[in-house]
């Protein structure tokens, strides 16, 4: 117990540097992470006298969820906190379609927690991300593909959009290693819940973090802390080439329509083309495989090429890639 103060303020010394705001809300699910995090930013919002109140997400998918629920809201009214949740209903779990169970509850959660925020006037939410959440990211999107932009991980900061609102995300304890928020919530004699689905391998998520994240660190130990200095050396990369991508939109995107007489390399094509996709309204497509077959329009200077997806086309014409919705 005694130790506990020395690696609380090891963590909050640690913490990432937040977003301008003079309220927080702790978005807590009840697991490690989360009430590590919670009890931390109850002592860090103390000594800098911000606003905190605590968000809690009810997903409605396990039969546990609703006594989850109950005890996150005991600890936050045992912490003094204003306690906020959102549970879904059964119109929000018909929506629970098309691109599989994560991706929907994900939508669900930002949404709630723009109903949250309205409700509580809080400015930033944070969330429980750890650098075990940051290796197993960078991982998961290895496997699955991903360009440069990928590779950098998870943000300390972000903007999300929820309907209309823009969330103003932060990640506090992104550097803490999930080993020593055991052990700091250990000494204090705080108990957690662990979520039942996060033992199974149900999710590509559990079987990086259950299977190739331990062999890993068995084949090369330190692993998990080379994999998030990979990420933070591609995160200074792409902050350099996000700069130079959008002074080259500034000066030769027209709206729907982008000069391409110049080839810069290909790596600054890719990012101006993400962009350009991203002011398109399009991020959502802004995929490696698409970037890609329109960074071979811009090369291959052959008029009349084009390239379809989903609703919309990219028509290279007299030095120009044309956008057009179908």
């Amino acid at each position: 117990m005694a130790g506990y103060k020395a690696l609380q303020q090891k963590i909050m010394a640690a913490f990432t540097l937040p977003p301008k705001g003079s309220s927080i809300a702790a978005a807590v699910s009840g697991g490690c992470d989360s009430v590590a995090m919670l009890l931390l930013l109850r002592e860090w919002c103390k000594i800098r006298r911000v606003s905190l109140c605590v968000f809690h997400v009810d997903h409605a998918l396990r039969a546990s969820s609703s006594e989850d629920c109950r005890r996150v809201e005991e600890l936050a009214s045992r912490l003094g906190l204003k306690f906020f949740w959102r549970r879904a209903t059964e119109s929000d779990l018909l929506q629970n379609r098309g691109d599989g169970v994560e991706s929907w509850a994900r939508r669900f959660r930002y949404s709630a927690f723009a109903a949250m925020q309205a409700e509580s006037g809080a400015d930033i939410i944070a969330t429980g991300h750890t650098a075990d959440d940051q290796a197993e990211t960078i991982v998961m999107r290895m496997l699955r593909g991903c360009s440069l932009q990928g590779l950098r991980g998870i943000g300390s900061r972000s903007s999300m959009h929820a309907g209309d609102k823009v969330l103003k995300i932060w990640r506090p304890i992104l550097t803490a290693a999930r080993c020593d928020l055991e052990k700091y919530l250990n000494e204090l004699g705080q108990q957690w819940l662990e979520d039942e689905t996060n033992q199974t391998d149900l999710f590509f998520r559990n079987r990086i973090r259950h299977h190739v994240i331990p062999l890993l660190n068995e084949i090369q130990p330190g692993s998990l802390a080379h994999i998030i200095d990979l990420g933070n050396d591609i995160e200074s990369v792409q902050a350099f080439l996000r700069l130079r991508a959008a002074k080259f939109l500034k000066k030769f995107r027209c709206d729907a329509v982008l000069e391409v007489g110049k080839i810069p390399v290909s790596c600054l094509r890719r990012e101006v083309l993400r962009q350009w996709l991203i002011e398109l309204g399009l991020a959502e497509h802004s995929t490696r495989s698409l970037v890609g077959r329109i960074d071979d329009l811009w090369v291959k200077k052959i008029n009349g090429r084009f390239v379809d997806h989903r609703k919309f086309r990219f028509t290279r014409r007299n030095g120009r890639i044309f956008f057009a919705a179908a």
